[in-house]
Parts: C-alpha cells; structure tokens; sequence
C-alpha cells in the first residue's frame, strides 16, 4: 500500500479548500454539508468546517439537558459499541458510505473533517492523517482498526482539545503534538499552518514524516 508523506497530505488539504487541485479530483460529495473529494492518486481528503450551518449540525451538537451522561455534548453509540460525539458520527457516516464505494488508499481530514476521519479510517482499516483533529470518542477500551489512524495537532489549537478530557473524550489512533515557538508560525487552526510547521526539522525530528511508519 504504501506511505504517505504528512507534507504532501497537508498540502493536499490546502489545495482542496482552495480549490486549486480539481484536475487531481477523480470524483467528490456535497451533501447536507458533508464535503469530501476523493483524488486521482488514491487519496479521500476529507475538508472541515467552511459552512456555518457545521457548527450547528456537526460541531456542537449540544444535548446536555436530554443527556446528562453527555456533559454538555450530545454522545450517541456506535456499530462498535463505542460511544461517539454525535455530530462527529453524522458526518462520519454519509463520508463512510461515499469512502466504501470509491475504495481510498489513503485518508487525509482536517479539522471537522478529521473527526469524520479518524472514524471512517478506523472502520475502514485504512491509513488515516487527521490534522488539527478534535477527540471524537468517550469509550475508554482500545477499539480495533485504530492502529491504522494519525492525529496531528499542535499544542496551542483549541480544537485539538475539545471536547475536553475531561469529560471522557479521545481522539482515535495515535496522537502526535506540535510545539510552535515565538520563532514559529501564529496560533492558527488553519492547514497552511500545519503544513508549515512541518517543513522544521526540529518538528521532522520528533514526529514522524510519512504514514504509516
């Protein structure tokens, strides 16, 4: 199967907000605000929030009063039996059901997109780089297939830690954390700034360059 370099699949990201790489894109979905494209060269990148409409339907999905046991965010379970942010696991599902027929090698999300695919590169058993990705799951037990999933981070992305810890959340697979310094890149959510910080070799040194290792 292969690795994927983490450089190439962020700027594959980047390219695919910008709209830049439509002659790559073999086929793509947009559907009740569910967007991802699945590339020429094998790869499904799955974009995050870009319409308001995915805070509201994806991205908070707050049923603290109905759910208690939820803390605040709305959980439901999975096929796995594992429990899931509710709004992550809507997303997931429509982007599984385009991902099952297009057969990825590769998945690369961003953002909202990452929580959709540390999901479905999980039920898939398929390699999986999640950047800048939010904790999508409350069940505390391993699940199979996550092995197969990289979270990228940094340090000073809010996203990345929410919803908190705290409260029972996790991200799925392995997580790797950037530490930008005053030298570095401003706090930003965005890809580009990913993509930058991954050219250091300081940050080359400590995080692995390609997919799987």
């Amino acid at each position: 199967m292969g690795k994927l370099s983490l450089l190439y699949a962020a700027r594959m990201v980047s390219e695919t907000y910008a709209g830049t790489n439509t002659s790559d894109i073999d086929t793509s979905i947009d559907v009740a605000g569910v967007q991802a494209v699945y590339l020429k060269n094998g790869t499904l990148v799955i974009p995050g929030t870009n319409e308001l409409s995915d805070w509201f339907d994806f991205n908070l999905n707050i049923g603290g009063v109905t759910q208690p046991e939820s803390h605040g965010f709305e959980v439901v379970p999975g096929d796995s039996g594992a429990i899931w942010h509710a709004g992550f696991l809507e997303h997931a599902q429509m982007v599984y059901m385009f991902a099952k027929g297009v057969r990825p090698k590769f998945i690369v999300g961003h953002s909202l997109g990452a929580a959709s695919a540390q999901i479905v590169g999980m039920s898939l058993a398929l390699p999986t780089i999640a950047f800048a990705s939010p904790q999508t799951c409350r069940s505390r037990h391993r699940l199979p297939n996550e092995g197969w999933v990289m979270n990228v981070c940094r340090i000073d992305d809010p996203v990345c830690h929410m919803p908190p810890q705290l409260l029972g959340f996790r991200t799925i697979g392995s997580r790797y954390w950037l530490r930008p310094d005053e030298l570095d890149t401003d706090e930003d959510h965005k890809i580009h700034n990913y993509e930058e910080l991954l050219k250091l070799k300081r940050i080359k040194d400590r995080v692995p360059t390609s997919w799987p290792t």
